[in-house]
């Protein structure tokens, strides 16, 4: 038995990294531990009874910096423990995502005592890349919180027998610690055959003038984005360009979004909550998606821009690292930063010339065939997780 472990998402979900690795893997006898509360909505999942699918029960929470959160993340690492040792069949191998630190601690204790292969794969760094949403808190009370947290995380990269990571540099981050462990770095993938079929499937009726550029955010409304330099940076098209702004999503921020389109006078929406396969459909009809992050974010690769590429949008991309030079490599949209070549003077720039960039949209199949096939990138992790 191989034991799949993730705070975040489900195998009932159509695109989050827990539910690949599940089906990619469905020729192993896999089992997966997951919370009941799913952080997108804030809302408690619809548990499907699965004797292979364990959802351990944690409080729920409103707010994505906040202490509840964090209670609600150390009851799951108390719960897994919990779960762990209830187990009758010793896992030959658990795979746990980090985030969260305190799930991957558990299973790393558990591993070594036991003496199972322990597989950590690093879809975020915690806690550096929430520095720059807290930056506002007194660095010694920050400093005090951080700095168990990051042991934790540090001890959990020790612990590692294989390291998988959702970026280059996030697997190096890992690996920094640990110098043994093989490393993996598996992008989150694209699967166009079934984004196709999604957005072919899709009830969801679109209505687009043809002078109007739809610009498009997809996602959380969370706290990790610069959504007052987006928003900003869509009003220098007032009185220069037709266009619509899209929020195709909801989050704790939808509030403040609100009240930025209002201020700024931008023509925009928010959508709400809805089906991935509409959510799709939404990025298809937009010419233009926007992955945007707050300034030094640690961040370097997302979801949100394997949907933009996956729908063929002409990418405008705030991502140092690898994301930007995927920009670059592939000629699929432009970088901007928040210094001299900021978000308005980009997206200025794309109109002007919309003519020419327009063509760029295309290129987005040479990137997915070359660098982000999901099968090609989850067809190793059976090997990976068994061997």
């Amino acid at each position: 038995m191989i034991l799949l472990v993730s705070l975040f998402g489900s195998i009932n979900t159509n695109n989050s990294r827990i539910s690949n690795i599940f089906h990619y893997t469905s020729n192993l006898a896999i089992n997966v531990v997951t919370s009941d509360f799913n952080h997108g909505s804030k809302r408690y999942k619809e548990c499907i009874d699965n004797i292979n699918n364990h959802y351990l029960h944690v409080p729920a929470y409103k707010k994505n910096i906040s202490i509840e959160r964090i209670y609600s993340h150390i009851v799951f690492a108390y719960r897994l423990k919990k779960f762990l040792s209830s187990l009758q069949e010793i896992p030959t191998a658990i795979y746990c995502a980090m985030p969260t630190s305190t799930a991957a601690y558990v299973c790393g204790k558990y591993c070594k005592k036991h003496g199972v292969k322990f597989v950590i794969d690093v879809i975020d760094l915690w806690p550096d890349s929430l520095m720059p949403i807290v930056v506002g808190i007194k660095n010694r009370l920050l400093n005090l919180f951080i700095f168990p947290w990051k042991y934790i995380t540090i001890q959990s990269y020790k612990m590692a027998d294989v390291i998988l990571g959702e970026s280059k540099q996030y697997a190096n981050e890992a690996a920094f610690y640990n110098h043994r462990a093989p490393i993996y770095p598996l992008y989150l993938g694209v699967d166009k055959k079934e984004v196709k079929k999604l957005v072919a499937e899709s009830k969801l009726t679109l209505n687009k003038p043809n002078e109007e550029r739809w610009i498009g955010y997809a996602g959380s409304l969370g706290t990790s984005y610069d959504f007052e330099s987006l928003i900003k940076g869509v009003a220098v098209l007032n009185g220069k360009y037709q266009y619509k702004l899209f929020f195709i999503g909801d989050g704790v921020c939808r509030a403040k979004i609100e009240n930025l389109i209002s201020q700024y006078s931008v023509n925009a929406e928010i959508t709400g909550f809805m089906e991935y396969g509409d959510l799709l459909k939404y990025l298809a009809n937009c010419d233009i998606a926007v992955n945007i992050f707050r300034d030094k974010t640690k961040v370097v690769h997302s979801y949100k821009f394997n949907d933009y590429v996956a729908t063929n949008c002409f990418i405008l991309n705030s991502l140092p690292g690898e994301t930007a030079d995927m920009i670059d490599r592939y000629k699929v949209g432009l970088n901007f930063d928040f210094k001299d070549n900021t978000f308005d003077k980009v997206l200025l720039q794309c109109l002007e010339f919309w003519d020419d960039y327009r063509e760029w949209k295309l290129n987005n199949e040479r990137l997915v065939d070359e660098l982000l096939d999901k099968e090609a990138i989850y067809s190793q992790i059976g090997t990976i997780l068994s061997k």
